[in-house]
């Protein structure tokens, strides 16, 4: 009788523990996105003055990559003419083609904040277990150069595993 009790507790325990590392791993891999993604946009922030938007994923063979779109420029126009949101969507649309590859997926874009009146790099970071969060952090540029505030969090909008 005991070894069944120990056995059924013994059960008990292993699947809370499971559920936990697979909470580390999304946890995990939404913060190596979010990390990643804040430092490309702040290495080309501080190169260039800014950054285009671009895509990170993380495979289920534990690789991090990098995911362009090319600018949708006309003849003629300069960087200035970019449209960043039908980037921002063409990168949305490539992720979710991309989906069954990946474990989980983010897109770095520069946004405004007008109630604050700066600039933010937005991270919306999304992974193939149904959590999407949403990652900003101001930026500005001062006397001796671009200063970070501390990135706040936000629930995320599922667009890439949206079921």
């Amino acid at each position: 009788m005991e070894n069944e009790t120990t056995e059924t507790t013994g059960a008990a325990q292993t699947a809370p523990a499971a559920q936990s590392e697979t909470d580390k791993l999304v946890q995990d891999d939404l913060n190596k996105l979010i990390g990643t993604a804040f430092g490309i946009a702040a290495e080309q922030l501080e190169a260039h003055g800014a950054f285009l938007p671009v895509g990170l994923v993380i495979t289920y063979d534990d690789e991090l990559n990098m995911v362009a779109v090319a600018p949708n420029t006309v003849d003629g126009e300069d960087e200035s003419d970019l449209d960043a949101d039908v980037m921002v969507a063409d990168l949305f649309e490539a992720l979710g083609q991309q989906r069954e590859q990946n474990r989980a997926a983010a897109v770095v874009c520069d946004i405004h904040l007008p109630e604050d009146a700066t600039d933010a790099i937005h991270v919306m970071a999304e992974h193939s277990t149904g959590v999407a969060v949403s990652a900003v952090r101001p930026y500005r540029q001062g006397a001796e150069g671009w200063e970070f505030s501390e990135p706040f969090l936000e629930a995320g909008e599922k667009v890439i595993w949206p079921a």
